[in-house]
C-alpha cells in the first residue's frame, strides 16, 4: 500500500517538474529570458533589468533539479519493497502536500540504502491542528532536555528514557487522530490507544526489574509519573465523578506521585553532580507543561473533529526493548455443537424401535381424540361421594418397605484437643523466630530481629551509610563514626549510642527507647513511641526534636559540669480562636500538680 502511495507521488512530482520545464522554454521563446546576456549582465552590472530573470532562471532549474533527486529517490524506496532496509520517507498524501526538505543522514540502514529525513514544509506547520503545535513545542522543548540529560548520565537511566520517549511519541500520533478524526466507539478507542498503553507497560516494567539499581530514583520518578499520558481516557460524564477526575487534575495527582523521587534525586545530588539536578527539574517541568496544555486544550476531555472522517485503529507500534512480549492470538473458536438426532430415522434402534416412534407420531397426530381411550371416573370411585372409601383405615408404614430417609454419614475424626492455660489464660500460637541479621547491604547497615544483646556495635560505619533497626528487643547498640541517617523501626527497650549523624534520627513505633549523641546531629522525628529518652551532647544543643502520636518524651541536656537535667516534652494541648488575628492558637497545657 506504502509503495503504491510512494508511486503515485513520484508521478504527480514528474508532472511538476515537466511543467516547470516547459514553463522556463515557453520564457525563452518569448524572449522574456536572453541567455546570450547572461555573462555579460552578471560581470557588467549594466543591464541590471535582466538580472531578475536570470534569477528567476537559475531558481526554476534548482527546483527542476531538486524534484528529479525527490523523485528518483522515491522511486529508490518503492522499489525496495518497503523492507528494513529501505529509507525512511513519510508523505501526508491525504492533505494534498508532500513533506519536501529532503535531505541524507550521515548513517546507512541495514540493506546498505542510504536513510532519507524529510522535513515538514511551512504549508504542512500551518495544516496542524494548534494543540497538535503546542504538544510538539512540549516535546521538543523541556521534554528534549530530560531526553538529553538521562543519555549524558547513562546507565539504565538512558534505557528507561528511550520507552519514555516512544510513549510520548505514540500519545502525540494519537492527538493527531483526534484533530482529524470523529470521536469513534469504544473498542476502536482502546486499539487506538493500545500503542501507548504498551509503552506505559514497559516504563513501569522496566522500573520493577532494575529495583537493585542506583538509579532506581530515577527509574521510579518516571514509572511513577508516566501514567500521566492517560490523561486521553478521561471522558466528559466521568469529568465530575471524584473517582474520574477531570484531565488536567490527574495529570497533576502523577506529577505529584512523581515528585516523591524526583525530591530525593535532589536531596542525593544536590552538591555532587548538578546533571541529576537538572534532569529531575526538566521532569517535573515537562508534567506541569503537560497540565498546563491539558487544561488549555482538553479541559473535559479529548477535543475531537466534529466534522472529521471516521477513526480507524492504526497498527502499533514495534515492541519497546525491555517490555513484555504481546501476548499470542486468541485460539481458534470452539467447535459447534452436535446436531439434534433425528427422531424419523430408524438407525440404531432396530424394528422395534421404528414401530414405537410410528405409534407416538399416529398419537399425536389424533389431535384431540386421543382422550376417547381415557376411562371415566365415576361416582362411587370418588372419595368425597363415596362413604365407604372413607372409612377406610390409614396406612400404617411398615419398616424397610419405603425409601430410608437421609441421614448424614458418619465420619471418624478425632476432636483437637483443648489447650488450656492456668488462671484461665487465652492460649496464643507463638510468633515465627527469624533469624537475627547484623550486616551490610551495600550502603545500608541492617540490624534486624536482635534480642538481649549488649554487645552489639557498628564500628566501620561512615558518612554514606544508613543504619535501620527493625523489630529488635532489649539491646544495646553503639555506632562508632559519622553516618547518613539512623532509624529505629518497631523496637522494644533499645538503647542507642552513636557519634554523629548527617540527616535525622528517625524514630517510629517504638517503645521504651534510650538514644545518646556524642557528636552532633540535626534533627530527631520521634512517631508513634511510648516512652522515649533524648541525651543530648554540648555540641548538638541546637538539635531539633518534631513529634507526633508520642508520649512520655524527655530531653535530657547537659550542664557545664556533665550533669544532665531532664526536660519532659508536653503531650497535651489547647487551642483557641483568636478573633484578633483570625487565627486558631495552640499551645501546651500545664499541668499543675
Amino acid at each position: 500500500m506504502e509503495n503504491k502511495k510512494l508511486l503515485r507521488i513520484s508521478e504527480r512530482l514528474e508532472k511538476v517538474a515537466v511543467q516547470l520545464e516547459l514553463s522556463f522554454d515557453a520564457m525563452l521563446e518569448e524572449g522574456d529570458i536572453d541567455p546570450r546576456t547572461f555573462s555579460d549582465s552578471v560581470k557588467s552590472g549594466r543591464r541590471r533589468n535582466e538580472i531578475p530573470f536570470y534569477t528567476m532562471s537559475s531558481d526554476l532549474a534548482g527546483i527542476v533539479k531538486r524534484l528529479e533527486v525527490v523523485t528518483s529517490r522515491l522511486e529508490a524506496v518503492a522499489g525496495s519493497g518497503g523492507s528494513g532496509g529501505s529509507a525512511d520517507v513519510s508523505v501526508a498524501e491525504d492533505s494534498g502536500y508532500v513533506k519536501a526538505g529532503v535531505k541524507e543522514s550521515v548513517g546507512r540502514s541495514a540493506g546498505g540504502k542510504k536513510d532519507v529525513q524529510v522535513v515538514l514544509t511551512p504549508q504542512v506547520e500551518k495544516a496542524l491542528a494548534p494543540f497538535v503545535k503546542e504538544y510538539d513545542e512540549i516535546l521538543s522543548g523541556v521534554f528534549a532536555k530530560v531526553v538529553s540529560l538521562s543519555q549524558e548520565i547513562g546507565g539504565d537511566l538512558s534505557k528507561q528514557v528511550v520507552m519514555v520517549k516512544e510513549a510520548f511519541q505514540a500519545q502525540r500520533e494519537f492527538i493527531v487522530q483526534v484533530a482529524k478524526c470523529k470521536e469513534p466507539s469504544q473498542d476502536v478507542l482502546q486499539k487506538m490507544l493500545q500503542p501507548t498503553a504498551v509503552c506505559l507497560t514497559a516504563v513501569q516494567s522496566f522500573r520493577e526489574g532494575n529495583r537493585a539499581s542506583q538509579q532506581f530514583n530515577h527509574l521510579s520518578a518516571f514509572s511513577e509519573a508516566i501514567p500521566a499520558l492517560g490523561w486521553v481516557t478521561m471522558k466528559i460524564p466521568e469529568a465530575n465523578d471524584p473517582m474520574n477526575p477531570k484531565p488536567a487534575p490527574y495529570v497533576k495527582e502523577m506529577k505529584d506521585a512523581g515528585m516523591f523521587y524526583t525530591n530525593r534525586v535532589l536531596k542525593d545530588f544536590k552538591d555532587k553532580d548538578q546533571r541529576h539536578v537538572e534532569w529531575a527539574k526538566a521532569w517535573i517541568q515537562t508534567l506541569m507543561k503537560l497540565h498546563d496544555y491539558v487544561k488549555q486544550h482538553h479541559t473535559t476531555g479529548l477535543s475531537w473533529n466534529k466534522a472529521g472522517a471516521p477513526a480507524t485503529a492504526g497498527t502499533s507500534p514495534p515492541p519497546t526493548k525491555g517490555a513484555a512480549p504481546p501476548p499470542p492470538p486468541p485460539g481458534p473458536p470452539p467447535p459447534p455443537p452436535p446436531p439434534p438426532a433425528d427422531l424419523t430415522s430408524g438407525s440404531g434402534g432396530g424394528d422395534d424401535m421404528s414401530a414405537a416412534k410410528s405409534a407416538l407420531f399416529a398419537d399425536l397426530n389424533k389431535g384431540t381424540e386421543i382422550t376417547k381411550g381415557l376411562k371415566k371416573v365415576t361416582a362411587d370411585m370418588q372419595t368425597h361421594k363415596n362413604p365407604n372409601l372413607r372409612q377406610t383405615g390409614p396406612v400404617t408404614y411398615k419398616p424397610g418397605s419405603g425409601p430410608k430417609p437421609y441421614s448424614k454419614p458418619t465420619t471418624t475424626t478425632t476432636p483437637a484437643p483443648k489447650l488450656q492455660l492456668e488462671g484461665g489464660k487465652k492460649w496464643s500460637v507463638p510468633a515465627k523466630e527469624n533469624p537475627p541479621v547484623l550486616e551490610l547491604n551495600g550502603k545500608k547497615w541492617n540490624v534486624e530481629y536482635q534480642k538481649d544483646r549488649k554487645d552489639l556495635a557498628i564500628t566501620e560505619a561512615n558518612m554514606r551509610q544508613t543504619v535501620y533497626v527493625y523489630k529488635c528487643e532489649n539491646i544495646t547498640l553503639q555506632i562508632k563514626g559519622k553516618v547518613n541517617s539512623i532509624t529505629l523501626d518497631s523496637c522494644k527497650k533499645v538503647a542507642l549510642v552513636f557519634d554523629d549523624v548527617i540527616a535525622a534520627v528517625d524514630f517510629i513505633n517504638c517503645q521504651r527507647i534510650q538514644a545518646q549523641v556524642i557528636g552532633k546531629t540535626p534533627i530527631f522525628n520521634v512517631d508513634k513511641t511510648d516512652g522515649c529518652q533524648i541525651y543530648l551532647s554540648k555540641n548538638s544543643l541546637d538539635t531539633e526534636v518534631v513529634g507526633a502520636k508520642y508520649s512520655e518524651l524527655n530531653i535530657l541536656v547537659p550542664d557545664e559540669s556533665g550533669e544532665f537535667t531532664e526536660f519532659a516534652i508536653a503531650e497535651q494541648f489547647k487551642t483557641v480562636w483568636d478573633p484578633k488575628t483570625k487565627k486558631m492558637n495552640t499551645v501546651p497545657t500545664e499541668v499543675v500538680g
